[in-house]
């Protein structure tokens, strides 16, 4: 019997889909919150929680914001698992190259894979050219504290958080109705599903309230998001993709996707897919 650990600071709809989904093919389930880890070194030894020695697979969840000492513990404890053997889904270094948006950025820049125009700076940024940016936190997710601005002005008032400055070019047109992107939910370096997220606001997230439809993908786009997989070495994930002018973006790599929204317009059981891939990889 293969024994399974879901670990997260909660533990939502997705941990109990999960659980179900490995329960119903024989596999021993438990689950952990970060601050119930403890870590041991003894005797030349590395080992967590008790009931965590005959793990062979974490799947892992939710990371909460927290002190730098906090995140670097929980991603150490990550690593050590995966030094002594375990499987983590999704492994530490892929939370630590898309947690951080600027190193997402930067290697989706050297992968050569569209994405939009950035600016990053320690402190305020003070001089720039284009009008109408995005100002957001390089940790963060479901378009959280993300700010437009309009001008040099509007960026002198507003103070980046955990002062660093992270400006991306606004990709679309301000003028249109309604605003669009696409996100494509990825397993094992392919396509799952994807749907459309319209707004009227600018910000297209479904926990900001967009609407949600059915949406079938190119296989422009679908080359485009197994190569993102690829190189953020993704055993799954959410890759957010708009076109604007007969070219696409990619604007965010989500390694600790949410999938709630999306199976409400999906007649597929997306977590029994997800878990079908992630076992093939134990196995």
């Amino acid at each position: 019997m293969l024994s399974i650990a879901i670990i997260g600071d909660l533990h939502d709809w997705h941990s109990q889909q999960i659980e179900s989904s490995l329960k119903k093919r024989g596999c021993r389930v438990i689950k952990f919150k970060f601050d119930e880890l403890q870590a041991n070194f003894q005797r030349g030894k590395f080992f967590l929680n008790p009931e965590l020695k005959k793990v062979k697979g974490v799947w892992l969840r939710f990371i909460n914001n927290g002190t730098l000492e906090e995140i670097t513990t929980k991603l150490t404890f990550l690593h050590l698992l995966e030094k002594i053997g375990v499987y983590i889904h999704n492994s530490p270094k892929t939370i630590e190259m898309t947690v951080d948006k600027v190193r997402t950025t930067g290697l989706l820049e050297i992968a050569s894979i569209n994405s939009p125009n950035t600016l990053v700076k320690i402190g305020k940024i003070k001089k720039f050219k284009k009008k109408n940016y995005l100002l957001k936190p390089i940790f963060g997710s479901q378009g959280k504290n993300i700010s437009f601005i309009k001008n040099k002005l509007n960026l002198s008032k507003t103070k980046p958080i955990g002062n660093v400055s992270y400006l991306q070019d606004f990709i679309g047109d301000l003028n249109q109705k309604k605003h669009w992107d696409v996100r494509v939910l990825v397993s094992n370096h392919k396509h799952v599903t994807s749907m459309k997220r319209s707004s009227k606001k600018i910000l297209t997230n479904a926990y900001q309230g967009a609407v949600l439809e059915k949406f079938a993908i190119t296989d422009e786009v679908k080359k485009m998001c197994i190569k993102v997989s690829k190189l953020f070495k993704l055993g799954y994930g959410g890759i957010d993709i708009k076109k604007n002018k007969g070219k696409y973006y990619v604007l965010e790599v989500n390694s600790i996707p949410s999938w709630k929204a999306i199976q409400k317009i999906s007649q597929k059981n997306i977590t029994e897919v997800l878990v079908s891939d992630f076992l093939k990889v134990l196995e």
